[in-house]
């Protein structure tokens, strides 16, 4: 049994070396599922939010527009044939409405159904190309959704929260969702403000980013169908920030990188923001200013599937350890002390095991020549 000990103990401490603590004790990001031929539908967004109330009826109405990402669907369109159209069920989304002069929240259930589904092209030249061709493969589609719900009677709404989860419950053509974007959880935040309405939307693909900080973002994208027009010096860029909405002013260029002469579009950030943790996959990129068209366009990152940070993540700060001059660090000295206890406590219990042996039994004083003390002389023998 001391010899199993022994071997066990000695087992141990020849681990002790090499058990080492995580490199900076931070959990892991949780990655999307990122394979190029998957097929991902992502919700983007919400926008067109508009109320109306019939005084005639008693009736009000509230209704926006969803809008998803449809990638790697794997559908083709076939000229003059019905198959040009991708058929969906209808949707129900649940949501929380607060109204004017009421803090107590109700329920609500809104009936989507579909608005329009299309390609997302890079070009109209490559829509045409594409329209007058036998059998086609397009890699994006973009569904909308129109969103009602009916109320008798006049509450104006101050908030609308959508509840569903849409990872979990909502499925189109039998495809479970399987992203939502920071956008879209900024943007249900604020239903009731979204006047605008979307008639674009530009994939940004191939998304890298060059350099990064908790402030601070620059990300390089593939050019191509991406003219000077898009350059501007008023996109914010729609994210959440450890849960709350964040709208991030941003400008776009398109310029030649150093590295290989080609023309890419430059997105960086402008002024400083506390970035940390916020999730860009998707994200939208709305353009303020400048031309009608550009003011109704949507520009989505799509982060390259094979870059360091496919997942579009802005990584937090790096906990750096301070060090003395001339000594070790904290988490130097840390490596060295905590082992080395380690070994002390296994040395001790090496020490208590081997002095764990059996204290001979103290000698028997002879009895004479009586038969009772050889008996008694020879068990003690035996113990022994």
């Amino acid at each position: 049994m001391e010899k199993k000990n022994f071997i066990l103990l000695l087992t141990l401490l020849s681990a002790i070396p090499f058990a080492q603590l995580s490199e900076n004790g931070l959990p892991l990001n949780k990655l999307r599922k990122l394979e190029s031929s998957s097929r991902e539908t992502i919700l983007l967004g919400y926008d067109q939010y508009n109320f109306t109330y019939d005084s005639s009826t008693k009736q009000s109405n509230f209704n926006f527009t969803v809008h998803f990402l449809l990638k790697n669907w794997n559908y083709t369109l076939k000229m003059f044939k019905d198959e040009t159209i991708i058929k969906f069920n209808n949707i129900t989304l649940k949501a929380i409405i607060n109204y004017q002069g009421d803090d107590e929240g109700k329920e609500a259930e809104f009936n989507c159904s579909k608005k329009e589904i299309k390609p997302n092209v890079e070009s109209y030249y490559e829509y045409i190309n594409n329209y007058y061709s036998d059998v086609n493969y397009y890699p994006y589609y973009h569904a909308q959704f129109l969103c009602d719900y009916n109320l008798t009677g006049k509450g104006i709404p101050k908030k609308i929260n959508i509840t569903t989860n849409f990872t979990k419950d909502i499925y189109l053509n039998d495809t479970q969702v399987s992203f939502v974007s920071s956008s879209a959880e900024a943007l249900e935040k604020d239903l009731v403000s979204l006047k605008y309405y979307t008639e674009y939307f530009k994939i940004l693909e191939n998304a890298n980013f060059t350099s990064q900080s908790p402030n601070y973002f620059k990300i390089k994208i593939k050019a191509d169908y991406l003219y000077d027009n898009y350059d501007s010096e008023n996109i914010y860029l729609i994210t959440t920030v450890n849960g709350s909405p964040k709208k991030i002013l941003c400008s776009g260029k398109r310029a030649k990188d150093n590295s290989d002469d080609k023309d890419y579009y430059f997105l960086q950030s402008k002024g400083s923001n506390n970035l940390a943790g916020a999730n860009l996959s998707y994200a939208l990129l709305n353009y303020t200013t400048g031309e009608e068209w550009k003011q109704h366009t949507m520009a989505i990152l799509d982060f390259a599937e094979n870059s360091k940070n496919a997942n579009g993540t802005i990584l937090p700060p790096k906990v750096e350890y301070k060090k003395k001059s001339g000594g070790l660090s904290t988490g130097g000295i840390c490596a060295i002390v905590i082992p080395s206890v380690l070994v002390l406590l296994g040395v001790g219990a090496l020490v208590f095991f081997l002095s764990r042996r059996a204290v001979p039994s103290p000698p028997i004083k002879a009895i004479g020549n009586n038969t009772m003390g050889v008996v008694a002389s020879s068990e003690a023998v035996v113990h022994q």
